[in-house]
This record gives C-alpha cells, sequence and structure tokens, in this order.
C-alpha cells in the first residue's frame, strides 16, 4: 500500500489558462492535477513553484481530451466550441470570472473550491488571505503607487491587479 502513492482525492482536473492554474494550484491536491497551461511555469505566475513537475498542456481539445479530465477550469483559455465539446463529452467546467475586488477573488475560490470537491480548503484559502490583507492594511501608510507591466501597460480604475 505504501507504494501505491497518494489516492485521488477529487477529480481530474485540467486548467486552460494562467489565472485557472492558479486557482488549481491552490487547491487541487497534486495527484489530481492532469495538467496545467504552459504560463503555470512562466515568471509572472504566482504558484510556478508548485506546478514543476505537473504536465503542461495546450487549451486544444485534443490536449485536454488526453488527460480525461472530469472538470476543467478556465477563465479565458479555450475557445467556446471547444468548452461545448467538452461539456457534450461529460467534462464539467467549472468558468472563472474576472475579479475587479476581493469580493470577486472569494467568490471565485468558492467556485473552484466547490467544483473540486474542497469546499474546506477553499475555506482556509480565503482566511489567510483576509489575514494577510488584515496585516497589510495601512502598510503603504497612504503613499501611492503606479503598477506597469514590463511590456508598459498598467491597469485602471476598477480593476484588481
Amino acid at each position: 500500500m505504501a507504494l501505491a502513492g497518494p489516492a485521488s482525492a477529487g477529480p481530474a482536473v485540467v486548467s486552460l489558462d494562467q489565472c485557472a492554474d492558479q486557482y488549481v494550484l491552490a487547491l487541487a491536491p497534486r495527484v489530481d492535477i492532469k495538467g496545467l497551461s504552459y504560463r503555470a511555469s512562466a515568471p509572472d505566475s504566482y504558484l510556478r513553484q508548485a506546478a514543476r513537475g505537473l504536465p503542461l498542456r495546450r487549451a486544444d481539445l485534443e490536449s485536454v481530451l488526453a488527460a480525461r479530465p472530469q472538470l476543467v477550469v478556465r477563465e479565458w483559455g479555450g475557445d467556446p466550441g471547444m468548452i461545448r465539446r467538452l461539456q457534450a463529452r461529460g467534462v464539467r467546467v467549472a468558468g472563472i470570472d474576472d475579479a475587479t475586488d476581493f469580493s470577486g477573488v472569494r467568490a471565485n475560490i468558492r467556485h473552484v473550491a466547490s467544483a473540486l470537491g474542497r469546499a474546506p480548503e477553499g475555506e482556509a484559502l480565503i482566511a489567510r488571505m483576509d489575514a494577510e490583507l488584515a496585516a497589510a492594511k495601512g502598510a503603504w501608510a497612504g503613499q501611492r503607487a503606479l503598477y506597469l507591466t514590463s511590456g508598459g501597460f498598467t491597469a485602471g480604475h476598477g480593476t484588481l491587479v
């Protein structure tokens, strides 16, 4: 039994884009992750260290079906036709909304955690996030900053960087 490895705790899951990768890496047991996007290991991927050793897949029908997922998590990855084809084959798809505030992030965490059958882990992640936000309150002491990507883009009003 010890040589068998860890038992699956939930559905076999594939994420289709970098945003979905972060939720899957934060919430799903490694044994259940059957694919991440190629952006999961990019330098700007927050959980890139957790992605090491996990399979990376293109967001196309053949690559995703080859992983035999029961669940696909996505924000923007995969075209609508592919999503319909996956659903027609019985694959559940958990879509993540574009969060523009922390309430939206909490809702996304709860949605993905529920789809993975990991609601308690989702609530624990939210509690850690809220504790970090509370600890950081006032850290800038009223100073302002400008967010600027390496490509020269910035975020505007109503966005969450």
